[in-house]
């Protein structure tokens, strides 16, 4: 048995174990608690981190958002800038288009005048049944939105057997086409240069002062039969375009102006292919309408005729028709057209033969068209 003595030591003993114990458990959870505060703060700070990361990153994708938009927003504007621009252009250049077609229509029939009789008289001669469209004005089709430009026909005659294109020069004086002055006055030689003119080429000599004479030439490019064929082989484009008809026009060149003495040769074929016909006379012209007319093979249908002459019309041309297109029914789409009505004495203009040169001498007054006026018309505007 414990003694009185012992007991309260052994009390104590126990006490001082339960308060050492105590001590080590509060030890030991003050140390997990420590350990759970330090991951606590560690995962707080990874947690900071991460949120700075992601928000760096958001940031930098906002900032590049904001600078490729921005970069999107500049090119749809400069985009938008050039677009409205083009179509500014192309405003401004279908006004200028306009305006150069008004002016051709309203000026052109005035030039043609002269021409234009001569060829309708020169159908009903003939007896052609054909029709006659004179002031063709349009756009060619190889013509750019950037570079559009108007081009002027003076006639064209269409019918079954063919069509062509016929181009006028009210020139007056004394013109040489295709043929060297020399050829026909020797003295002409010493006059003129003439190592300048190979075909295909014209000069016209007019007297512009009593005093003066005035040589023009008309080379290459510039002469008219290379410019009949290139506004022909235009129109064949623009009809082709618009029509889905491929047509081959022949060219003439017809010097119409009662007060010229022309010297010309009576095809030219200086640039190849077909020949362009060379007229100044009522016989020539009549001669080549014939031609026209007669050929065995029939080229167009009536049909195909109408197409064209009301394509032709649709351009602002003054239309005659003669023989069986004059009864023909006028398609309800195509512009009103006339038929041709026999000239008074007063209204035709005769053309006759010089007894020397076998050219047209001035046997009848007419306007003066001299060069500047018809070159006016010539046809291809920039």
């Amino acid at each position: 048995m414990l003694s009185d003595q012992t007991l309260p030591w052994i009390i104590a003993a126990a006490l001082l174990v339960v308060v050492i114990a105590v001590v080590v458990v509060l030890l030991v959870l003050r140390r997990r608690l420590t350990q759970a505060r330090r991951a606590a703060d560690e995962q707080a700070r990874q947690a900071r981190a991460e949120q700075d990361a992601r928000d760096a990153h958001h940031d930098t994708r906002m900032a590049r958002t904001t600078a490729e938009h921005a970069r999107e927003k500049e090119a749809l504007a400069t985009e938008l800038g050039t677009e409205n621009k083009r179509l500014a252009d192309q405003k401004q250049a279908a006004l200028d288009e306009a305006e150069q077609t008004r002016a051709m229509l309203s000026t052109g029939l005035k030039y043609e005048a002269t021409s234009r009789e001569l060829i309708a008289a020169a159908c009903r001669a003939a007896g052609a049944d054909v029709v006659l469209l004179t002031n063709v004005v349009f756009v060619p089709a190889a013509s750019s939105a950037s570079g559009r430009f108007v081009a002027q026909v003076d006639h064209v005659l269409v019918g079954e057997t063919g069509a062509m294109v016929v181009e006028n020069k009210g020139w007056r004086g004394i013109v040489f086409d295709g043929r060297r002055p020399s050829s026909v006055f020797p003295a002409f030689g010493g006059l003129f240069d003439e190592s300048t003119m190979s075909p295909p080429f014209a000069l016209q000599v007019v007297d512009d002062s009593p005093t003066v004479l005035t040589v023009r030439s008309h080379l290459g490019t510039k002469s008219p039969a290379s410019q009949v064929r290139r506004q022909a082989n235009r129109l064949s484009d623009r009809v082709h375009e618009s029509i889905d008809a491929r047509l081959w026009f022949d060219t003439c060149v017809l010097y119409s102006h009662p007060k010229a003495t022309v010297f010309a040769v009576d095809q030219d074929r200086s640039e190849g292919g077909a020949a362009t016909q060379i007229v100044s006379t009522p016989t020539q012209l009549e001669a080549v309408v014939r031609e026209l007319i007669s050929r065995p093979t029939k080229k167009l249908s009536q049909a195909r005729v109408e197409d064209v002459t009301a394509l032709l019309a649709s351009y602002g041309a003054d239309v005659l028709r003669f023989g069986a297109f004059a009864e023909e029914a006028r398609p309800a789409s195509a512009a009103p057209v006339a038929s041709a009505p026999a000239p008074t004495p007063e209204q035709a203009p005769a053309m006759t033969s010089d007894p020397v040169s076998g050219t047209a001498s001035d046997t009848a007054p007419a306007a003066d068209t001299d060069t500047a006026s018809a070159e006016a018309s010539d046809r291809t505007q920039a």
